[in-house]
């Protein structure tokens, strides 16, 4: 089982899309400081969202995805909703 999650920095509103067998693990490591890309610019992560896919091969494919095109702007809209409910 593999999940892809968006992460949201409640302090600059960034986003993230990211791919993971083990989301809990993934989102210390993120809360931690310890990934490269989220590091410097996550000061205040949250997961805003998360799928569950069979495979890792599947969870790559969505990773793309929501990082291009059309999922790209699914994303945002998922995005808006979840800053909708953080705000309240």
């Amino acid at each position: 089982m593999y999940f892809v999650y968006f992460l949201v920095c409640l302090d600059t509103g960034r986003s993230y899309v990211g791919q993971t067998d083990h989301l809990l693990r993934r989102y210390r490591m993120h809360r931690e400081g310890t990934t490269v890309f989220t590091r410097e610019r996550f000061v205040r992560p949250v997961v805003a969202y998360w799928e569950i896919l069979p495979d890792r091969a599947a969870a790559m494919r969505r990773e793309r995805y929501y990082k291009a095109g059309g999922g790209h702007r699914r994303k945002v809209k998922i995005l808006e909703e979840a800053r909708r409910l953080f705000d309240e």
